[in-house]
This record gives C-alpha cells, structure tokens and sequence, in this order.
C-alpha cells in the first residue's frame, strides 16, 4: 500500500478511464430469478393471507422483511407492503403504519409506493393522533393517489401546511376539495381562518358564506353539517367585529340558535359587541344570562371583568367594586390551584399522568380546576394525542393479553417494543401540550387579574376625584335621581316584564339590564 501510495500523479492520470470507474466495489442483491427461497416464502404467504390466516401470513413476511435493512428487491418490497396491509387487518394500525413509512422512504423507488398511498388514509382515520402520519402523507401530490382519495389528500395536506404555519402553501390544497366531498365543510372551515390569519378579511367571509351555502343546500343535513353551519355564521360575526362592523357582528351573533353548542360564545362575544356600540342595557343583559343557574358551571372569567367595566363606565363605582370582588374572589383561588399542579410537576410524563388519574377519580379537585381539565382536554390536538395514547395501549394489551403461540413471536415483541416507545413519546407530547393549555388558563387570569386591580384603582380615584371636586365646591352635579325610577324602552314587539329573581330558559337572551349613568358634568 505504501508503493501504491507513492506512484506519481502522473502515472495514476494514465490509467484507463475503465479502470477508475472500477474502483469502488459494489455487491449486486441476488437477482429475482437466483432468489427462490424468498419467491416460494412470499408465494406462502400471499396464499395465507387470502386465506384470512394473518398470523401465520404475518410471521412469514416478517421473515422476509427482517433478510435487509431495506427491501433490496421486488420479493422484500412487496413483502414489506404485504405486511402493513396483513398487520392491518390484525388491528395492529401502528405496527401496520411502521411497516408502510419504510415504503415511504424508500420513496418512488419502491415498488409500491403509490399503492401505499391509500393505506396512509385508512391509518389517518384510525390513529389520527400520530405526529408523524401527515408528514408521511405530505410526501404524495393528488396525482400519486386513486382518485377517490384525493379530495382527502387535498384536506389533509392544506391542514398540514396550516399547522405548519405555511398558510399561503396551504390555501390552494384546501380550495382543491370538491364542493360534493365529505371534507368541503372542514377545508372550506379551514380557508376562512387561514385568511383570518393572513389579516384578509374579505376573502375570509366569502369563505365562510360558501360554507354557510353547502351546509343549507345539502340534500341531508347531518349533525356534523349543522355544527358547520353554526360554526360558519359565529366566524363571520367575528370578523365583522374585528373589522369594526358591529351592527353586522351583532347580525350574526343573533342567528346562533339557543340549542347551539356555540350559543354560549355567540352570546358573550355578542355582550362585547353591544358594549362597543355603547348598547350597555343589552350587554349587560347578555351577562345577567351568563350569571343564571343553567350556566353556572360555564367557565366564562372575562365576564366578570366587562360587567366590571360597563358599571364604571357609567360611573356607578359601588356595582363596580362588587363586581370586581366576585371576580377576585372565585378567579384568584382558582389560579393558585393550577399553578400549583404546574409548578409539581416539572416532567410533562409525570404531568399527563397525573392529570389522567385526576380526571379518573374525581377527587381532589375543585369543580372549576375539573371544568377546566374538561376543557383542555376536549382541545382537537390534545384530544386527538389522549385517542392516540388510548389505541397504542390497546394494540399493546392485544398482544400482551393474547394466549398464542403468535403472541410469544419475535414480530410481536418488536411490536410491543416499539409501540411502547412510541406510546411514551405521543404521552410526553401529551403532557407538554396539557401543560401549555393550563399555563395559557394561568396567563390568562393573570391578565384578567391584572385589569380588575386597574379598574379597582381607577374606581378608588374617580371617587377620591369626586370627592375633592365637591369639597372644593367645584358644582359636580350627579345628574342620577334616585327616585327618578328606570326609563325602559321597549318596542311595538316587545313588552316590559321586570326581573323577579327568578330565570326562565325561554327568556335567556333576551335580558335588559336598566342602568342610568351616575357620571357628572
């Protein structure tokens, strides 16, 4: 080596072209037709799996798959294939999911990577929760795939990019999704708030106007059909009040129907609305609703701070006061608690863990912490990890409970090795997402504090304020008369009836709260 080492640069230049292009040296696989012991094996278990016998099937391929790293020719390949679908139909989605990525990354290549293509979009439906299988699916364009799944494909790619924060890549996929697809009310949904997003107003409403059309012009409206529909007309109204367009948001809000699962949000949201347009009767009205029995398990802390500021804008500084105490009194507590399981639980494992057990046993917990951990956990990403979480242990005990010879296989315990890791992976997520849900619930509340303490100053010098101002004789006039008694104006459909203290569900909504203001000039 060390003469070969020293032989002039010269020398090496003239050696023949054939001669370097030899150099490195490579080994071919054993050709298709020298391979057949893995033809005779993949014959027996093509022939099982027709015969619906997936265990022995699955056991065969996996013998053929575990030859290579990767599949390095058609036999391993369509072995590789063969056994996503056969772990499949063994209700092994995971497993079945680990088998088709390898195909995906062998990409184009591979025999069957088109073919998997629609393998990835039954998964999508049974272990939605996997981090990873979007970015899979990402990897086809609509043409890669049959045509009934790109209506799919288009959906799923337009709400990858959107979670990626590549909005603008997005947009075109969603608007890709025939207007008679199963997937139009969710991409259409998902093309108005990303041009929400994208600070477009316009197109965002005549997003949500097409949405609002499919959901009425539908031959069948189902359950799901009329959440979008309701759905629809709560963004319009909100972008109309971002826009400033109250009497349209207010348009809006009022067409949220009181057996909405949106009726609650369209009915506070409206409650900012009226108090933007100076309407503080009907605002406070729609938080006298808030404030009845029907709802008082509602987690609804804003409220407490917009009554607050409609009684101050108004000046009357007691109700102000009495307000922001009630606020402060449930609201403060409740903060507390939940930092305090923040601050125990450093690890988002131990965390998620906790919270599960929390949830489980009911004990514990403050009613409002457990209406809280309701709420986080009916988060679409959060909720759809806690599914995932649920089926890895489901797979898992499958085998763990299962009294076969299969069972006890090499396949299965790498199956259960690797699903175990994978569980402990989505888990951390999990409890990372949990904790930044409940971080954002102590955020929140902190910011809600926070604006109580200022109104609670702003009160204490208004007051201090009025009082120098009639010391020094300064002619404050209160124009409120005590006596004066409320002014209720009501129209020709309408008909004054006052609040006795008791609510009744058909007059929920419709509440005028009377109030006069107390501020001098």
């Amino acid at each position: 080596m060390l003469l070969r080492r020293l032989l002039p640069l010269s020398l090496i230049l003239l050696l023949p072209a054939a001669s370097v292009a030899q150099e490195p040296m490579t080994f071919a696989p054993v050709s298709v037709e020298e391979d057949e012991e893995a033809k005779a094996e993949l014959e027996e278990a093509l022939k099982a799996y027709k015969n619906d016998d997936f265990l022995r099937a699955s056991l065969i391929l996996y013998r053929l798959v575990s030859r290579n790293e990767v599949a390095v020719n058609p036999y391993e390949q369509k072995a590789e294939y063969t056994l996503g679908k056969t772990l499949y139909r063994l209700g092994l989605f995971q497993a079945s999911l680990n088998y088709f990525a390898r195909v995906v990354e062998a990409g184009p290549d591979h025999r069957y990577y088109k073919a998997t293509c629609k393998w990835l979009y039954y998964l999508s439906r049974k272990i939605s929760g996997d981090p990873g299988l979007l970015e899979k699916i990402s990897n086809y364009k609509p043409a890669d795939c049959p045509a009934e799944f790109r209506d799919e494909l288009a959906f799923l790619l337009g709400q990858h990019y959107y979670k990626q924060g590549a909005v603008e890549t997005g947009l075109p996929l969603l608007k890709q999704v025939d207007a008679q697809s199963q997937y139009f009310p969710k991409a259409k949904f998902l093309e108005g708030i990303s041009f929400v997003r994208l600070d477009q107003p316009k197109p965002a409403v005549e997003a949500f106007k097409d949405l609002l059309r499919a959901t009425i012009d539908a031959d069948e409206v189902t359950e799901d059909l009329r959440y979008f529909n309701q759905l629809s007309i709560l963004s319009m109204a909100r972008v109309f009040y971002s826009t400033g367009q109250f009497r349209q948001a207010v348009k809006y809000y009022d067409r949220i129907p009181l057996d909405s699962t949106l009726w609650l949000d369209a009915l506070f949201e409206a409650s900012w609305t009226f108090f933007r347009m100076n309407n503080h009767e009907k605002a406070l009205g729609n938080l006298h609703t808030l404030n009845s029995p029907f709802f008082s398990d509602e987690y609804v802390p804003e409220a407490g701070i917009l009554e607050a500021v409609i009684f101050y804008a108004n000046c009357n500084y007691e109700r102000t006061r009495d307000a922001i105490n009630d606020f402060r009194l449930t609201y403060e507590p409740l903060r507390e608690e939940i930092k305090g399981y923040l601050d125990s639980f450093s690890d988002p494992t131990e965390f998620y863990q906790f919270l599960s057990k929390l949830q489980d046993s009911g004990t514990a917990i403050s009613p409002r912490v457990s209406q809280i951990l309701n709420a986080a956990f009916q988060d679409k990403a959060l909720k759809r990890i806690n599914a995932y979480v649920r089926e890895l242990d489901r797979e898992v005990d499958l085998i763990r409970k299962s009294t076969s010879t299969w069972a006890r296989s090499q396949l299965a315990q790498s199956i259960v090795q690797e699903t175990e890791i994978i569980k402990s992976i989505a888990v951390h997520e999990a409890g990372t997402l949990a904790k930044e849900r409940l971080q954002r619930v102590v955020n929140e509340l902190n910011n809600l504090i926070s604006q109580a303490l200022k109104v609670e100053f702003e009160v204490a010098s208004a007051e201090k304020g009025v009082l120098e101002n009639a010391l020094r004789g300064a002619g404050f006039v209160n124009k409120r008369k005590a006596d004066s008694g409320p002014a209720h104006a009501t129209d020709d459909e309408h008909i004054y009836w006052p609040f006795t203290g008791e609510y009744w569900r058909d007059e929920l909504g419709y509440y005028l709260y009377t109030i006069k203001s107390e501020c001098g000039r």
